[in-house]
């Protein structure tokens, strides 16, 4: 499973949603999150990310989906969150700025 036009608004709703009058920034962030999940992650990473949040499927069902271990579905979306909030935290510093 890969990102389309269908679940991008989805998953920046999900990953960076701060309200208030920062419209611009959250705005740049969407588009920052959106870039990284299409070329930061791996496929299997996103494939998870997207399941588990966005399809709001458990990681047993994503395991057996996927012919995987649960643990290794976690691992995958932990490993996918990490880097996201890596990429989040290295241009939330910018801004901030």
């Amino acid at each position: 499973m890969f990102m389309d036009d269908k679940n991008e608004p989805l998953i920046s709703y999900y990953l960076y949603n701060r309200g208030g009058d920062n419209r611009p920034d959250r705005e740049r962030m969407k588009r920052i999150l959106k870039r990284a999940i299409r070329h930061e992650l791996t496929d299997r990473q996103r494939d998870c990310l997207i399941r588990y949040y966005l399809e709001g499927m458990r990681m047993t069902e994503i395991a057996r989906s996927l012919n995987l271990s649960k643990s290794t579905v976690s691992r995958h979306i932990a490993a996918a969150t990490r880097k996201l909030r890596k990429i989040a935290s290295y241009y939330q510093r910018n801004i901030d700025s």
